[in-house]
C-alpha cells in the first residue's frame, strides 16, 4: 500500500493513449493544411478570371474568347511567380496552359477557368479558329449583304447534320446578345427585331478538336421612314412649284423615294426628287425605304391665285400658288416692281390678307401698290404774264428810278407791268420776301421786306416818277446793302433788280463803284435794266453796277421788256421740283391751248398736248383741281415705273 509507482499495465495503457492522441492530431493538421491550399487555389482562379474579363473589356470585343493563363502573363495582365509560370498552390504544378473561356452577355463579361490544354512537349495548346468549312444560312438560303425587311432564322451548313448536332455553338452580337447551344441541341438562332437591327453576329462552333468562327453583318429594317416636315415654297415668279420633303429612315435602309397620290401608296410611282405640284386637294404623301417599307401621311393642298400687279401695270400678272393647309402661316412674300412699293394683299372683299390661314381653296388675293414719290422738275408759266413761277425761297430787292426822265414815253406802264408780273410769279407762302425802293438823289418811298403779294402790287401801282430830280445810283446800292444786313438775308437767295434810264448825276463814278463792290459779295446776282437809253455812256454806267452778263437794254417795245423779265425770272428761279403725293401732282389753274400747250418729257421722249381733252387719260380731276396722275402716265406709256427722266411744262391762268 505504500508503493507509489505505476504498474506495468498502467504504463502500457498510458503509452497507448498517447499514441492514439498523436495520430489524431496529425490527421487534423493535414486536413487544415489542405483546406488552406484549396482556398488559395480558388482565389487564384478568381483573379485569373477577373484578369481575363479585364483584357476583354480593354479590347472591347463581344466575341467569344478562348485564351490561356500564359497569354495573360505575356500581355501583362498576370505576374509570373518565377518570371515564367503561375503555379497551383495545391501541388505546385504550372497553370500556364489552362484555358479561360470569356463571353459577353447582358452587358457584362464573364470568364470561366477551364481545363489544362498542354501539349506532350509541355507547350500550351493554341485554339485554332477555322474558317471556310462551315457557312451561315439565313432562312435556309444564302445571307444577303444588304438590308432585308423580314425576321431571320440563322442555321449552319457545310458539315454533316450529325457533326453540327454534336458540336457546341455560341452565338454573340455587338449588341451583347449571347446564346449557348450544347451538344445535342438544335443549332438555330431566330432574329426578330421590333423595328431596325444593324449589327454583326458571330457564331463560334467547337466541333471535336476544331473551333470554327463565322461573322455576319445582319441588317433588318421593319420600320417605315419617318416624315420630319414638308415645305411647299411660294414662288411668285417661277414656272413650277415643288413640294420639298424632309424625311429620314433613321438607322434603317435609307429612303428609296417619295410619292404624292390620291390613290394607294403601294401602286404609286416613287422618286427622290421634289414633287411638282399642279393641283389642289387631299393627297396621300408616301415615303418608301430601300427594302419596301412604306409610311403614309395625309396632306391637303389649297390653291390661291395671287394678282400681284394692279391695273396700273401695262402687263398685269397673276400666279396660281399652292400651299399646305397644315402649314398656312408661311410669311407672304412681297413682290417687287420698279417705281412702286408693295403695300399689302387684299381678298376679293377688300379685306387685308396677312397669311394663308383661313383662305379657302380657289381664293383670289390682290396686290396693292403705292407708287414711289419722286421729285418732278416742273416749269409753271403764267398765261397772264411772261415768266415762270419762282417757287424757290428768294429775297427780291427792286430798285426803281423815280426821276423825272423816267416819265418820257411809255416806260412807266411797261415797267409796272413787268414788275407786277415778277411779283405775281413769286411764291410768298414759302417765305420769299420783296423789297421795293423808289429813289432819285434821295429815297422817295420804300417798302421794307414783306411776304405779302397784295401789298407789293399796291405799292408798285403807286409808282410815279417826279420831274426835276436826278438819280443817285450809289445811294440805291448802299441802301440795298443795309437791307441785306439788317434782315440777315442769305446771299444765294437774294437778288437785286435795278431799273433806270441810266442818268446818274448825283453820285460820282468812284462812289458808284464803291457801292457796287460793297454789296456784290452779299447777294447772289445784281440785274440792271436800262429803259430807253439814249447814249452809250448811260449803258456803261449800268454795266458797272450789274453782275457779269446781267445788264439788259430794253427798247421802248413792250415785247422786248417782257423777254428781259423772262430771262431774269429764269435766272432767279431754281429748277422747280414738285414731290408727287401718292402719284398725284397738283396742277392749279391748269390752262391748255395750242398757244399754251402742256408739254411732257419722259425719258427723252416729248409729248405735246393742245387741249385738256387730249390729256384727260393722264389727269385726275378732284375737288375742282387737276392732278397729273403718274400711275395713269405709267399705264399709258408703259413705263412700268421707270421715271428715270421725267419733267413737264404747263401754263396756268
Amino acid at each position: 500500500m505504500n508503493n507509489k509507482g505505476f504498474t506495468l499495465a498502467e504504463l502500457i495503457g498510458v503509452l497507448v493513449i498517447l499514441a492514439i492522441l498523436s495520430l489524431l492530431s496529425l490527421g487534423i493538421f493535414n486536413n487544415v493544411y489542405k483546406s488552406v491550399l484549396e482556398t488559395d487555389y480558388n482565389n487564384l482562379v478568381i483573379e485569373i478570371e477577373n484578369k481575363a474579363e479585364e483584357y476583354a473589356r480593354d479590347i472591347g470585343t463581344t466575341d467569344v474568347l478562348y485564351i490561356n493563363v500564359e497569354f495573360l502573363i505575356d500581355n501583362g495582365y498576370l505576374q509570373a511567380e518565377d518570371g515564367e509560370n503561375i503555379y497551383d498552390p495545391r501541388d505546385n504544378t504550372s497553370l500556364n496552359c489552362y484555358m479561360i473561356h470569356v463571353v459577353f452577355s447582358d452587358g457584362e463579361y464573364n470568364a470561366t477557368f477551364g481545363d489544362n490544354s498542354i501539349n506532350t512537349d509541355s507547350t500550351c495548346q493554341e485554339t485554332e479558329l477555322v474558317t471556310g468549312e462551315i457557312t451561315l444560312l439565313c432562312n435556309g438560303g444564302a445571307c444577303s449583304d444588304t438590308w432585308v425587311n423580314t425576321d431571320l432564322i440563322l442555321t449552319l451548313a457545310g458539315k454533316d447534320n450529325a457533326d453540327i448536332l454534336n458540336s457546341t455553338v455560341e452565338w454573340t452580337s455587338l449588341l451583347g446578345d449571347y446564346v449557348f447551344q450544347d451538344v445535342g441541341e438544335e443549332k438555330v438562332l431566330e432574329i426578330k427585331p421590333n423595328t431596325v437591327l444593324d449589327t454583326i453576329y458571330t457564331v463560334t462552333i467547337k466541333m471535336g478538336s476544331k473551333t470554327y468562327k463565322i461573322e455576319k453583318n445582319i441588317k433588318i429594317d421593319k420600320e417605315g421612314p419617318a416624315l420630319i416636315d414638308e415645305l411647299l415654297n411660294i414662288d411668285y415668279f417661277g414656272d413650277t412649284q415643288k413640294l420639298q420633303i424632309n424625311a429620314s429612315d433613321l438607322s434603317g435602309s435609307g429612303i428609296s423615294g417619295i410619292a404624292l397620290t390620291q390613290n394607294d401608296c403601294e401602286s404609286a410611282t416613287y422618286s427622290k426628287d421634289a414633287i411638282e405640284i399642279n393641283s389642289s386637294g387631299k393627297f396621300n404623301l408616301c415615303l418608301k425605304d430601300d427594302v419596301g417599307n412604306i409610311t403614309e401621311e395625309e396632306i391637303e393642298i389649297n390653291e390661291v391665285t395671287f394678282n400681284y400687279n394692279d391695273t396700273s401695270n401695262p402687263n398685269p400678272q397673276s400666279k396660281d400658288i399652292y400651299y399646305l393647309v397644315n402649314n398656312p402661316n408661311e410669311s407672304l412674300l412681297y413682290p417687287t416692281r420698279n417705281g412702286y412699293t408693295f403695300t399689302y394683299w387684299t381678298d376679293d372683299a377688300g379685306n387685308r390678307v396677312y397669311s394663308l390661314e383661313n383662305l379657302e381653296n380657289g381664293s383670289v388675293i390682290n396686290g396693292n401698290w403705292q407708287i414711289n414719290d419722286i421729285e418732278v422738275p416742273v416749269d409753271k408759266i403764267d398765261t397772264d404774264s411772261v415768266g415762270v413761277m419762282i417757287e424757290n425761297q428768294v429775297n427780291l430787292i427792286i430798285l426803281l428810278d423815280t426821276s423825272g426822265s423816267m416819265n418820257w414815253g411809255n416806260k412807266i406802264s411797261q415797267l409796272k407791268t413787268a414788275v407786277n408780273n415778277t411779283i405775281n410769279s413769286m411764291n410768298f407762302d414759302n417765305g420769299s420776301t420783296i423789297t421795293i425802293l423808289q429813289f432819285t438823289r434821295r429815297v422817295k418811298s420804300y417798302l421794307l421786306p414783306i411776304s405779302n403779294k397784295t401789298a407789293a402790287l399796291n405799292f408798285m401801282n403807286s409808282y410815279s416818277p417826279q420831274w426835276g430830280d436826278d438819280e443817285n445810283f450809289a445811294l440805291a446800292l448802299n441802301w440795298s446793302y443795309d437791307i441785306v444786313n439788317n434782315y440777315n438775308m442769305e446771299k444765294d437767295r437774294t437778288f437785286v433788280i435795278f431799273f433806270t434810264d441810266g442818268e446818274d448825276v448825283a453820285s460820282t463814278s468812284s462812289e458808284r463803284k464803291a457801292a457796287y463792290q460793297k454789296i456784290k459779295d452779299y447777294v447772289s446776282e445784281i440785274f440792271a435794266v436800262g429803259l430807253d437809253l439814249t447814249s452809250s455812256g448811260r449803258t456803261k454806267l449800268l454795266e458797272v453796277i450789274s453782275s457779269s452778263d446781267n445788264y439788259f437794254d430794253a427798247s421802248s417795245a413792250q415785247a422786248n421788256l417782257e423777254e428781259i423779265f423772262w430771262q431774269i425770272q429764269e435766272e432767279i428761279r431754281e429748277e422747280v421740283t414738285i414731290n408727287s403725293t401718292g402719284g398725284l401732282i397738283e396742277l392749279p389753274s391748269l390752262y391748255v391751248s395750242s398757244e399754251y400747250p402742256f408739254i411732257l418729257n419722259i425719258n427723252g421722249n416729248t409729248y405735246t398736248f393742245n387741249t385738256i381733252s387730249d390729256i384727260n387719260d393722264i389727269l385726275t380731276y378732284d375737288n375742282n383741281t387737276y392732278y397729273l396722275d403718274l400711275i395713269k402716265v405709267d399705264n399709258k406709256y408703259k413705263l412700268n415705273g421707270d421715271f428715270t427722266n421725267f419733267k413737264f411744262e404747263y401754263y396756268y391762268n
